[in-house]
């Protein structure tokens, strides 16, 4: 019955995102210039 008891309070469980805020102006150009190339190659 141990293993019942795990399941049911795994249901419980939830996850949450992280997010990082990066105030350098070099760091944002970059990841933008990534996402449209990586948007870029999908569409393209």
């Amino acid at each position: 019955m141990a293993g019942w008891g795990g399941f049911f309070f795994s249901l419980f469980n939830y996850k949450t995102e992280k997010y990082v805020i990066a105030e350098n102006r070099k760091i944002g150009i970059l990841f933008r210039i990534y996402q449209l190339a990586v948007l870029g190659y999908i569409i393209g």
